[in-house]
């Protein structure tokens, strides 16, 4: 009688867990596509400022899908729970990356062009003077006119990217103008402004 009391107990216990586990199935599904809907969300933006932070975020996704597919569905339920908090997160830290960045756009943005301009005046008045000043030659005017001609292409480049949304791009490009100009500048004999040496 005992034996056939605990058998019964243990199909019933075995019965209860799988009632359980299929229970948790469906909630886990659901979770998993609401994690899957954030991160996708979330990842689109961050990824072209914090990409590390939205690697991890996506790393996290893959590992609530591993726990789905090993079954383990309260271990889904928790994680995904954890993906809510850090895509938020990783959005305030690519926001916060995109408002630094804007702000140093508009800092080359509002400086470079009177920059270009200045080396461009300056290539023109050498060009057509008579005698050049001292420690300059023809030479370093050609460079200078070639060089000038080069960063305002990169110049070009660098506001199409910001124009695209590519930021981080657009920040390097106007770097290279940054430092191609005040090699110009030295070597035109032009006082080099602080902002392009920082």
């Amino acid at each position: 009688m005992l034996k056939r009391w605990c058998a019964r107990s243990v199909i019933v216990l075995i019965s209860l867990a799988l009632v359980a586990c299929a229970s948790d199935k469906e909630p886990a599904e659901k979770a998993i596509k609401a994690a899957e809907d954030l991160v996708n969300s979330t990842v689109a933006e961050a990824s072209k400022y914090v990409p590390d932070q939205a690697k991890g975020l996506q790393d996290s996704l893959k590992g609530v899908k591993d726990s789905f597919t090993k079954g383990d569905y309260k271990a889904v339920l928790t994680g995904a729970g954890d993906i809510s908090g850090k895509a938020k997160a990783v959005a305030d830290a690519a926001a916060a990356k995109k408002a630094e960045l804007g702000k140093s756009w508009a800092d080359m943005s509002a400086g470079l062009p009177k920059v270009l301009d200045a080396i461009k005046s300056r290539v023109d008045i050498l060009s057509q003077a008579k005698k050049l000043p001292a420690g300059i030659d023809k030479a370093a005017v050609d460079g200078a006119k070639s060089g000038l001609d080069t960063i305002t292409k990169t110049w070009a480049d660098a506001q199409s990217a910001f124009t695209s949304g590519n930021v981080t791009d657009a920040l390097a490009k106007a770097g290279a103008v940054k430092t191609q100009a005040a090699d110009i500048m030295t070597k035109l004999g032009m006082e080099v402004p602080a902002a392009l040496k920082s």
